[in-house]
Formats: structure tokens, sequence, C-alpha cells
């Protein structure tokens, strides 16, 4: 599992030079962005701390689902994130700076494991709200591309959502992932996910696991259970 999440802890930036109202917005009909969307993979130091410990839940069985090979979902809320979700097993915490031409960004993680898949949510505040509204599902466009093409894979599907007034957008993809033992090897993976944008805070949640067991009613559970708390 530790290939899925490697990979599935890349997390891909808005074009943050866009968000400044005297700078062009991403990408429109004469201009393309400075540069393309960026990702980053969290290698944990001694000196990085998560963001936040997981919050206890309840375990009574109105708590629990049960689904696949006896993943038991139970609540995550995360109190700076401003979010909640269904998660199959205990996530692990991540965050790190992220250097971009506007300073430095702070990203955060959360990824948990079962089944053969990784469930993900990150999130990172930009400088300031996209400049030209209209503009914000060309921006999360760009960032299912970035996220995508970290497993050189193919978008099956994509499409404008919302989320608690939120502009999002849900997208399929299938690729693959190099094998860290052999690099001439490679595994057919999934991935499903929702990108939303909530004010100034982009949220990326997604599943990634091996095509062949990939189980798109967890994903359903794990991407439908995140609520934006305003």
């Amino acid at each position: 599992m530790k290939k899925y999440i490697s990979l599935a802890a890349g997390f891909v930036l808005f074009a943050v030079s866009a968000c400044s109202p005297s700078a062009p917005v991403a990408e429109n009909s004469t201009a393309k962005p400075s540069a393309p969307p960026t990702a980053t993979s969290p290698t944990a130091t001694a000196s990085e701390k998560p963001s936040e410990k997981p919050t206890p839940t309840s375990t009574t069985k109105a708590d629990e689902k049960t689904t696949g090979n006896a993943a038991v979902w139970q609540e995550y809320k995360s109190a700076t994130g401003k979010f909640t979700v269904q998660v199959p097993s205990k996530p692990q915490e991540q965050s790190q700076d992220q250097t971009t031409d506007v300073g430095s960004i702070k990203v955060n993680m959360i990824i948990s494991e079962a089944n053969y898949s990784a469930y993900f949510v990150g999130y990172a505040d930009l400088p300031s709200k996209i400049a030209n509204p209209d503009d914000t599902q060309k921006g999360l466009s760009n960032l299912v591309k970035g996220i995508v093409e970290n497993i050189k894979g193919e978008i099956k599907s994509e499409k404008e959502s919302s989320l608690n007034g939120f502009p999002c957008r849900d997208f399929e993809a299938d690729g693959k992932v190099q094998s860290a033992a052999d690099k001439s090897q490679s595994t057919d993976v999934s991935m499903k996910g929702r990108f939303c944008l909530a004010d100034i805070r982009q949220y990326q949640v997604f599943t990634l696991g091996a095509k062949d067991k990939f189980s798109t009613s967890d994903a359903d559970i794990f991407i439908t259970s995140f609520k934006i708390e305003k």
C-alpha cells in the first residue's frame, strides 16, 4: 500500500499567481497561465508535525459502515481544516510548506488506507480569492488534469458540482503506478474524486487504488461523506 500513499499524497495547487486581482486569471481566450499547476509529495521530516490529531468519535454501530473486506468506516473531523469525512481506517496526517511565486503555502493532508486503496483529503489556503469567479471551474479542471498527470492517466469523466454552495468538480480517471522495486513494472490504478474551492481554501478529496480491486461504492461513501463546515 505504500506505493499508493506516496502517490496519493501528491497535491496540486491552483495557479496561485492568478489569485491576485492585479494578475491575469488562470486561462482565458487570450492567454495561458504563466505556469502549470504544481504538485507536491510530502516527505515527512523530523521537524514536521501533523497539523492536528484525529478526533475520536463514537464507535457505536450507528456511526460505522462496513463494506468490502470488513472496512469499518468512522467519522474524522478536522477543526483546523473545517471538514468532516468518513474514513475506513485511522488516517495518517502530514503537512508541509510549498514554495510558490507568491510565497509559501502550507499544504495539509490526511491519508487513510483499506482494501488496496488510499483515501486522501488535502487542503490549503490560497493567498487571496480567485480574481474572476467565472474562471473557478477552469481552475478546478486544471487541478484535475494535474493530479491525473501524476498517475500518467486519462480522465474518464468530469463534471461541475457544488458542496454547501461552494464550486466543485467531480472526476474519474485511470492510470498507472510505477513499481518502486522494478521501474519497468507498473500497476493499473483507478481514481475517483472531488475538488472544491471554498473562498480561499482549496480542498482535494479522492480515492486511488488498484484497478482490479477498486471499489466504486467505497469511493462514493468517502467522497459523498465529505462535508465543509462554514
